[in-house]
């Protein structure tokens, strides 16, 4: 059988597709549909389709509103006007109201042609049964599509410069700021934007992985300590800096010198501790070790384990020494 141009793999079989850093395990009709899915929201994410920027609403009408979307298509309701009529009755609010909250759908991509998106009416399912962070994944890429907003967000890497970038992108396109845009939109981006989020690792997802990697590797620091101890690495964490050179890797230098010793590695967050798996994920963080160059790697892996709402993260632990002796420990972080 031949499903979008790929040869499925026999029932006792599996197929490994490797996705940049990442892999996955096509095992079934089931397992392809999904890769499928995800590619396509991969390469929607890619691009932005909407060249317009209005938000004068807050984020907390907005999300209420896309709940109420949800259910009122569940009741056979689609037209925007309708929804957002009894929207704003039910909230005791002016109907006038709805003359800056129609340009703010239609700017995120949340309307079209008078009726509500698809993808609006899911995140308001999502926001409906309590699966926020699903909801706000799902917004990230509505925001994604917006190129103005998506430049902001490029141009951020901190939360606290966030208005600061919404300002000079706003006025590189020689627009107006009005302070309540301004407002709403800082206040838009930060409840998405994954350098804003709370770096407690208790319900866990990738982006925030990504987002907390400096929480991540100081949580991780008693542990280093310990493995660097049976490698008799003298040099003790405690002793070191650890400066990102980017998502993925930090540069291991000693305190109060310009030292290098070595490098923190960090792979992209795999969904089981399935043994190949494993070993594929490390394999991909091993082609970056050499023996004799520095001396000492620490190798992290986050593990994703429980349901989809509130996944826990589980990690891995490797500390290699320059001579490529190695030690390495699971960790259960809670916090």
């Amino acid at each position: 059988m031949r499903v979008l141009g790929f040869n499925l793999p026999p029932y006792d079989s599996v197929v490994l597709i490797r996705i940049g850093e990442r892999e996955e395990r096509i095992e079934s009709i089931e397992d392809l549909e999904r890769l499928c899915k995800l590619l396509r929201e991969e390469l929607q994410k890619e691009r932005c389709q909407y060249h317009s920027w209005y938000i004068r609403i807050s984020p907390e009408r907005l999300f209420a509103l896309l709940k109420k979307a949800y259910v009122k298509y569940t009741q056979g309701v689609i037209d925007v006007s309708s929804v957002i009529a009894e929207f704003l009755d039910e909230n005791k609010l002016s109907r006038s109201l709805s003359r800056t909250i129609t340009p703010t759908l239609s700017s995120l991509g949340i309307t079209t042609s008078g009726k509500f998106t698809a993808i609006a009416v899911e995140i308001g399912r999502l926001f409906h049964e309590g699966k926020i962070e699903e909801a706000k994944a799902r917004f990230r890429e509505l925001v994604y599509r917006n190129c103005i907003l998506k430049e902001v967000i490029e141009k951020t890497s901190d939360c606290s410069e966030l208005e600061k970038a919404v300002t000079n992108v706003l006025t590189a396109y020689g627009k107006s700021i009005r302070f309540d845009e301004l407002k709403y939109t800082a206040e838009l981006l930060k409840f998405i934007h994954p350098k804003c989020e709370n770096c407690d690792f208790r319900c866990i997802t990738p982006e925030k992985i990504s987002a907390c990697v400096e929480r991540l590797i100081q949580l991780l620091t008693p542990h280093m300590r310990e493995l660097f101890e049976k490698l008799d690495i003298s040099l003790l964490p405690e002793h070191l800096d650890f400066v990102n050179t980017d998502s993925s890797t930090f540069i291991i230098g000693v305190k109060g010198t310009e030292k290098h010793i070595g490098l923190v590695l960090i792979g992209n967050p795999i969904e089981s501790a399935d043994l190949q798996q494993l070993k594929n994920a490390l394999a991909r963080l091993e082609e970056k070790i050499a023996e004799g160059v520095y001396e000492v790697y620490v190798k992290i892996l986050p593990i994703l384990e429980g349901g989809e709402k509130c996944k826990s993260v589980k990690l891995l632990l490797e500390v290699v020494r320059g001579d490529l002796e190695r030690v390495s420990k699971f960790i259960k972080l809670s916090s």
